[in-house]
């Protein structure tokens, strides 16, 4: 079949590519819709981190508030002398407050201390290996209790530092170790009595610190700042006391506020009579019932007349979140420095106006009972 021209033409003009200009405009719609991809993408992703960030940041300062509180309602635990380094003005103590700046306003985390109950972190857990009673002055536990006992802090050399509480009925000192026998001091007089399995706990003197950058980072693994717990020889953690360790991070602030009754001589005389001293005479408990400048070394500001502890826990994401467009400047997430009790975070000496405010903060208070203080 003979091809005219005109169809000849037509063929040609079917066959024919785009033009520049089109290719051009294709090529301009094609990078908007893979930019508007990338841009949400991008912007998803960084969502997805802040939300996770946000999230780890609450359940770590909720972990820290209930480590305190557990500790701080346990603190005593019928103790009957001195434990560990938990002391203040010579006279044992329970509770061990440590304010930044018992003289004012603080420019740093405060600490604490507490004679805690202290067993084994996997079952089974230190128990009786024979029944003891009616009256004993020694016991037996299962086998490995006392090597347990000696690796978290029961210092072997010198056993009469140490004290155990048997169920949390009877507290007595050690006075010797031989394997898993323990000889105690004082002699737990008739009629008690416990069977085999009975709960055994080592009482400990263990602090609570926050460590801060570039205070012994390497505490924190190198991820400060974080709360640490542990058995200490002078109510202070540090990079060379194994014993303390990490337990959340993230951890910025903690600061304590007591309450007391019998600390303030113009109340009732200075006799506690259950009822927590109105420090501010206004005829009802409020916030200025709570003391957070004191060394509670002097009568009758000591500690055994706690009964209130307020707890402030600050967490802070562990890094900053970048900004949601396609730049990387980093976002403003806390406005501006935070008050918690007697600490303005602007007043610390590692205060950067220019980082502190790139990190989420979540603050969480709680009042806790003490149950246990007291000789």
């Amino acid at each position: 079949m003979k091809t005219t021209g005109t169809n000849r033409s037509r063929v040609y003009g079917e066959e024919r590519g785009v033009t520049l200009v089109e290719l051009m405009a294709g090529i301009f719609v094609t990078l908007v819709v893979v930019a508007a991809g990338f841009t949400a993408l991008n912007t998803t992703n960084k969502a997805v981190r802040a939300n996770d960030q946000t999230v780890d940041t609450q359940q770590n300062v909720r972990v820290a508030m209930e480590l305190l509180s557990r500790d701080i309602k346990l603190a005593g635990f019928g103790m009957v002398n001195q434990v560990g380094a938990c002391a203040l003005a010579g006279s044992p103590a329970a509770i061990v407050p440590a304010d930044n700046n018992p003289g004012g306003a603080d420019a740093g985390p405060d600490s604490i201390s507490l004679v805690v109950p202290t067993t084994s972190s996997t079952p089974p857990l230190w128990t009786l290996a024979s029944a003891v009673g009616p009256g004993f002055n020694q016991i037996t536990l299962q086998a490995g209790a006392v090597a347990e006992m000696v690796a978290v802090g029961l210092n072997p050399a010198q056993p009469t530092a140490a004290q155990i509480s048997i169920n949390g009925a009877v507290t007595a000192t050690v006075a010797t170790i031989s394997g898993d026998t323990l000889t105690l001091s004082n002699a737990i007089a008739p009629p008690a009595t416990f069977l085999a399995g009975t709960p055994v706990y080592l009482l400990q003197c263990v602090t609570y610190q926050v460590i801060r950058s570039p205070d012994n980072n390497a505490l924190c693994g190198g991820n400060a700042p974080c709360l640490v717990r542990g058995v200490t020889a002078a109510l202070n953690c540090d990079v060379v006391n194994s014993l303390c360790a990490p337990i959340t991070d993230g951890i910025e602030d903690i600061q304590f506020a007591y309450a007391c009754d019998g600390c303030n001589a113009t109340v009732n005389g200075g006799v506690a009579d259950g009822v927590v001293d109105d420090q501010n005479a206004s005829n009802t408990f409020d916030q200025a019932d709570f003391i957070t400048n004191s060394a509670w070394t002097l009568a009758p500001l000591t500690p055994d007349k706690i009964r209130l502890v307020q707890v402030n826990v600050v967490a802070r994401q562990t890094v900053a979140d970048r900004g949601f467009g396609e730049g990387r400047t980093a976002m403003t997430a806390t406005a501006v420095p935070l008050v918690i009790s007697d600490h303005n975070h602007a007043a610390d000496a590692a205060y950067d106006p220019v980082t502190y405010p790139q990190f989420r903060r979540r603050v969480l208070t709680r009042t806790v009972q003490t149950r246990n203080l007291g000789l």
